[in-house]
């Protein structure tokens, strides 16, 4: 029984709460409804009534909210702000504001109205809008402000003298190809930043010429398309011509600057050699897919475009419609050397002395014994180098890379090696003395075998004895004549003990022949 009495209240309750929300219609959908936006007083999302607008004074005090434009249109007064709240649309086929003065604050929000129409001066800033919107106070000081807003326009007709002021603003006027679709400015002024874009207008720009060309449209010269110009005539009109002449039914008015993401440069090539001369490539600029011409819309600086490194060209924007500069980098690379010709050694004079050299080198070389460890040369000769395969390249300097190197050969002078081929003449000399030695060696053993008695070898000592008092005259008189020979030449002989050696070797032999001569006569 206790089960089914609170099971039972637990039902009624959840009853009266359903009711209550549904009495108040806060559905779980509605309750969570951002509104996202208002299209003629109501929520497109949830269908409730939504205060849309803020009416505020100058100050910026709230003075009331509505759900339509044109209520809050109506009860805004002169000077007051109409404050977006929600994205909001009005499909009220006319709105008259009414004769004052307004700021349509779009509080980065959307405001679509099909026609919107004031007879004072109107600022719209800080959103979105779109629709027509109409002064029709011809005369009057009246001035329509875009500031920082981004509009769709499908007609404009200002006939206020004040025109039209473009800040920081984006707007496009799109026509439908009707007869008559207005695009009406007594006055336009853009600054830099904004950009006005009209397409397909049927009678072009539009005015009573109640100014002159220049202060009605002279201040958007620069903005105009290449080709494109103004034309007026007092009391009459004031308008902008294309390229043919006629009136411009389609035009984009903008400050056309080289840095704006519809300009493409390029330039070609993009890399050199360095060959010690100025590189100049060739530049092309394009803005919105058409090609300017050089000398005519910009020109070119090229600078640090000779020497290896990072070199540039500065384009600057010279006729009225192009403005501003853009700089573009390329690059010079080094260039390849070859290797040093003509280089000359100087041989070492002897071993260690280390006083060979390479002749005909420069500053901007460099040796090496073992092409890894280089040296820089200093002047136009490398000296104090022993015998030896030496490389010599050119080095890598700012401009070029290092060349190959050329081997060169220090070898030993030629005096030193006239040296070592006299000393092997000695030798041979010496070789050959020897070989007369030993042939009168075997001379004395032969006297030795033939002397077999005492007596005979007595009396061939007696006569050797003799024959050495010869001998010793014939030697110094041979000696004397050597030395007389030495004197008239001025030719040394080389080894002095070794010629006299030989000299005395030859003595001997005459003097054991006399010896041997004699013994045969006595027999």
């Amino acid at each position: 029984m206790r089960k089914k009495f609170l099971a039972t209240i637990v039902a009624v309750g959840l009853v009266a709460v359903a009711a209550f929300a549904g009495a108040n219609g806060l559905t779980e959908t509605q309750a969570a409804c951002e509104h996202s936006q208002v299209k003629d007083g109501a929520c497109v999302d949830c269908n409730d009534p939504v205060e849309c607008i803020e009416v505020e004074d100058a100050s910026g005090t709230a003075k009331g909210t509505y759900s339509k434009l044109e209520d809050a249109a109506a009860a805004a007064r002169n000077g007051d702000i109409l404050k977006l709240l929600y994205n909001c649309e009005s499909t009220s086929a006319y709105i008259d504001a009414g004769n004052k003065n307004l700021t349509i604050d779009l509080n980065k929000k959307k405001l679509k109205a099909v026609h919107f129409e004031i007879m004072g001066s109107l600022v719209i800033e800080n959103g979105e809008y779109s629709g027509y919107i109409k002064n029709a106070a011809t005369g009057n000081e009246h001035t329509l402000t875009f500031e920082n807003v981004r509009a769709d326009l499908t007609q404009l007709g200002w006939y206020a003298k004040g025109g039209l002021k473009l800040v920081n603003s984006n707007i496009e006027q799109q026509h439908d190809g009707a007869t008559f679709t207005e695009w009406w400015l007594e006055k336009l002024q853009m600054d830099q930043t904004s950009v006005y874009k009209i397409t397909n207008s049927p009678s072009g720009l539009s005015n009573y010429g109640l100014l002159s060309l220049d202060e009605a449209v002279g201040g958007i010269e620069e903005f105009l398309p290449a080709g494109y110009t103004l034309d007026g005539q007092p009391n009459s009109y004031n308008t902008i011509l294309d390229e043919t002449g006629t009136k411009a039914r389609s035009v984009e008015l903008r400050y056309r600057r080289l840095t704006d993401a519809k300009v493409s440069v390029s330039i070609d090539p993009t890399s050199y050699v360095y060959d010690g001369t100025a590189k100049e490539p060739t530049v092309t600029v394009t803005y919105d897919g058409k090609k300017l011409i050089a000398g005519t819309d910009y020109t070119c600086i090229f600078s640090d475009n000779i020497n290896v490194g990072t070199a540039s060209v500065k384009i600057t924007a010279k006729s009225k419609t192009y403005h501003g500069e853009i700089v573009k980098n390329y690059t010079i690379e080094k260039a390849p050397q070859a290797a040093p010709t003509g280089l000359t050694a100087v041989n070492e004079s002897a071993t260690g002395k280390k006083d060979g050299s390479v002749a005909n080198a420069a500053a901007t070389m460099e040796y090496s014994t073992d092409q890894t460890t280089w040296t820089a040369v200093t002047g136009t000769v490398v000296n104090g180098l022993a015998a030896g395969d030496y490389f010599v390249r050119y080095k890598e300097s700012a401009n070029y890379y290092a060349s190959p190197s050329a081997k060169v050969t220090v070898g030993l002078a030629a005096s030193n090696t006239t040296e070592a081929s006299t000393t092997e003449s000695v030798t041979t000399e010496s070789v050959t003395t020897e070989n007369t030695t030993t042939e009168t060696a075997s001379s004395e053993d032969t006297t030795t075998e033939d002397a077999t008695d005492e007596e005979e070898t007595e009396d061939v000592d007696t006569e050797d004895e003799t024959t050495e008092v010869l001998h010793e005259d014939e030697t110094e008189a041979t000696g004397d004549k050597g030395k007389n020979d030495q004197k008239k030449t001025g030719v040394k002989t080389g080894d002095a003990f070794a010629m006299k050696a030989a000299v005395a070797g030859m003595l001997i032999s005459l003097g054991m022949a006399c010896v041997v001569i004699i013994r045969k006569r006595r027999k």
